[in-house]
């Protein structure tokens, strides 16, 4: 029998068995739904027993062929696949409806349950037990995240349900299209093939149908769990509500879960003991192997991986050890968390113990949440690592047996550090899990405490900041308190100092016959020298020794002498201005081109106002580097002048007479010494005459009134005299002797000509006695 008779008999076969399981689908007739479970579960068994048919066939034709040693077509194994592909979807399908029905059954169960609980209350006796209440809070958080992971399953299932219906449109899209190649087909030799074609389609077509259809079922079941999750938190959460109203957390259910630790902390001190039996054994096999490699000049694999191995053994037993002494220490804690637990419930524990034991608690979780991330890492490591050594262990199976012996007690080793880990991370979950309800029971009793309480909780604490030991200083505790009294003090004394300095240099010193000048002197020190006096007493009353400022001294000194270089000058510069006092406050100073009254002389800076009422800072260290005129240092009396030009002609010495009588008649100039006026020049327009006289000057502008006043006179007097004030002149002679010449000029000419006009113009003699 040839191959394409084979073929062909087995096509006939599988449509003969399989023809209304096809016509079913190709319809699109659906299954029944789940309202009617017995007839879908029919009907589905129908179609299990007709796909069995077909697969038979097609195994049967599978191994026909395979026995004639030929190749088997592509779309017979392809069918294959197909039909048990099939064949899981409808098992997985009957699965998905069984568990509907046995989510049906337990939410009919919960709403009984619900019902009865709400009619009758909690079946256990009362007064009800604590670890009763206990249990039921543990089930609810339990239930609580599981019903927020359903609420993610849900989206999961709806994304596969999309996926599954876009891949059923390509499937009935892929299977349309064979239906109408196979139609339209008028070549006999290929409607074999596009019948085997169109049967493949049709099998996808009615896969993609079967898992749209699970996935539905699936989603179904998601939603319908849910509900029945939240009917489960719900009666939870009633029957704690219930129970919590009328609970006893008596001695004696104490003394059980502390019974409970005591069993626990000898179990872990038994294992303790043996493992630090076994540490010993382990750190003499480990030597033992580290002699025998130091001792082998080849370094022989096998004693490289024993050594590795060894001390992966002694560390395993190493951190065993470490990990039980913790565990001892926990349980120690556990110990506590129960007792306060038993008090805080029972309502024995004041307000202060609530208090402190919330602070403690917060304190506890945060290390327990510091120790898990801890141990979590070096769990991610620790497997990791297995996973790198079982690597290296299938990558080379011929290895000595020796060597493979060592590898695999590495990984026994490295498999028994991991479970140390993680029983140590479930231990320190557990104690996370009691230590927040400590937090929460606290929490609530917190929210009953009367106010007189609250306020006693307040004052304690105010009590405990104030006495904080933040530092000690030669075994002497400095606390907040001392610090704020010593804060207290200092600025005390310095207000009383500033106004103690201030009383002094206004009324004091000017009643001893002290000038200004000196009284801000004497102000200034003496305020320095009570602020030094303050500060030194101010730390012996909050009694912080002196001495344990010896290394403050020492790092000042080092950042003045790099960092404080200029602040320091400015401010040496200023004692000794107001020790020598070469400008004084009043004086009238030049430094530089700035010019102004000295209004206050600092620590570090010396305040100046310009003529224009500014305020200019200058450094003290100024007035010592630079040169600076005081105008007023000895006396304020200052010499001035001013210049007066008259034309030619006038009479001179009736000028100077005019002029020294402006200056004798003015009530501001000074008599003694004389003014003197000078016949200084012969200018270019005028001639020229100089006034000088003496004047008294605190500020700028007395100089400048008294200039002004005097120009005033001259001009009158000179007026009644017919004695004029020159101005600038110039005469211009032009040579008439040719006709004068005009021409249009372009720019860069007419520029020359302008240049060589001025030049010109230059050399002609300008004046009123020219030719």
């Amino acid at each position: 029998m040839t191959r394409r008779l084979r073929v062909t008999l087995f096509i006939g076969l599988t449509l003969l068995a399989s023809s209304h399981a096809f016509a079913q689908q190709i319809s699109g007739t659906e299954l029944p739904a789940k309202s009617q479970p017995v007839s879908y579960q029919q009907q589905i068994a129908s179609e299990q027993e007709k796909l069995a048919l077909q697969l038979n066939a097609a195994k049967a034709a599978l191994e026909s062929v395979s026995a004639e040693g030929q190749e088997p077509p592509e779309t017979l194994t392809r069918e294959i696949e197909l039909l048990n592909r099939l064949d899981v979807l409808y098992k997985q399908i009957l699965a998905a409806h069984e568990h509907a029905t046995e989510l049906e059954a337990s939410k009919a169960q919960l709403v009984a349950d619900l019902d009865n609980l709400r009619v009758h209350g909690p079946a256990e006796p009362r007064p009800f037990a604590f670890r009763l209440l206990e249990s039921l809070r543990d089930q609810l958080a339990t239930e609580t995240t599981r019903e927020r992971s359903l609420a993610d399953a849900i989206e999961a299932v709806q994304s596969a349900l999309s996926a599954a219906k876009l891949v059923q449109e390509q499937k009935e899209r892929a299977r349309r299209q064979a239906k109408e190649a196979l139609e339209t087909n008028q070549d006999e030799d290929q409607r074999p093939a596009l019948s085997v074609a169109l049967r493949i389609a049709q099998l996808g077509s009615r896969a993609a149908a079967q898992e749209v259809r699970l996935r539905q079922t699936e989603l179904e079941n998601q939603r319908f769990e849910t509900e029945t999750q939240k009917l489960r938190v719900m009666f939870l959460q009633e029957k704690i509500d219930l129970i919590a109203s009328d609970v006893l957390f008596s001695q004696q259910e104490l003394d059980t879960f502390l019974a409970q630790i005591d069993e626990e902390e000898y179990r872990v001190k038994q294992a303790l003991e043996w493992a630090s039996v076994d540490l010993g054994v382990r750190d003499a096999q480990w030597l033992d192997a580290r002699q025998r490699l130091d001792a082998s000049p080849a370094r022989e694999p096998a004693v490289v991986e024993e050594v590795d191995a060894r001390r992966l053994a002694r560390q395993a037993r190493q951190r065993e050890v470490a990990l039980l002494g913790q565990q001892l220490q926990a349980l120690a804690e556990s110990r506590k968390v129960w007792g306060r637990r038993h008090q805080t419930f029972n309502q024995r524990a004041s307000g202060n113990e609530l208090s402190a034991w919330e602070t403690e608690t917060r304190q506890s979780l945060a290390q327990l949440e510091r120790d898990l991330r801890l141990h979590s890492r070096r769990l991610t490591e620790l497997r990791t690592e297995a996973a790198t050594l079982q690597s290296s262990i299938s990558a080379s199976p011929d290895a000595a047996p020796g060597v493979s012996r060592w590898r695999e007690e590495q990984q026994r080793q490295l498999g028994s550090l991991i479970r140390i880990h993680e029983d140590t991370i479930n231990r320190l979950e557990s104690a996370q899990r009691l230590h927040e309800k400590l937090l929460s029971q606290i929490s609530a009793e917190v929210e009953t405490v009367t106010w007189g309480e609250r306020l006693s909780a307040f004052w304690s604490t105010v009590i405990g900041v104030w006495n904080y030991e933040i530092t000690t200083i030669q075994d002497n505790p400095i606390t907040v308190r001392k610090i704020l009294i010593g804060i207290i003090l200092l600025v005390v004394g310095l207000l009383l100092s500033r106004v103690a300095t201030n009383m002094l240099g206004r009324r004091l010193l000017p009643r001893l016959g002290l000038n200004e000048n000196a009284a801000a002197a004497i102000q200034s020190l003496l305020f320095y020298v009570l602020v030094l006096t303050v500060t030194m007493l101010s730390f012996r009353i909050v009694n912080v020794p002196l001495t344990a400022f010896t290394i403050l001294g020492g790092a000042l000194a080092i950042g003045i002498g790099f960092g404080s270089q200029n602040i320091m000058n400015n401010f040496i510069s200023g004692l000794i201005l107001l020790a020598e006092r070469p400008i004084r406050v009043g004086d009238l100073i030049e430094i530089e081109e700035l010019i102004g009254i000295v209004a206050r002389i600092g620590p570090r800076s010396t305040r100046v106002r310009s003529p224009e009422n500014m305020d200019i800072i200058v450094p003290n260290s100024s007035f010592l580097e630079k040169n600076v005129v005081n105008w007023t240092l000895t006396d304020d009396r200052y010499r001035t002048h001013i210049i007066v030009g008259v034309v030619y002609g006038s009479p001179t010495r009736e000028v100077t007479r005019l002029i020294r009588k402006a200056l004798d008649e003015h009530g501001k100039v000074l008599p003694k010494p004389e003014p003197i006026v000078l016949f200084s020049d012969f200018g270019d327009n005028a001639l020229i005459f100089e006034a000088h006289f003496w004047v008294r000057m605190r500020r700028i502008m007395d100089r400048r009134i008294v200039e002004s006043d005097i120009r005033y006179m001259v001009d009158a007097l000179f007026r009644e005299a017919g004695i004029v004030i020159a101005f600038p002149q110039r005469d211009v002679h032009l040579d008439s002797r040719e006709p004068i010449r005009v021409q249009f000029l372009q720019n860069s000419e007419a520029r020359e000509a302008t240049e060589a006009s001025a030049a010109m113009a230059e050399r002609l003699p300008i004046g009123g006695d020219g030719p």
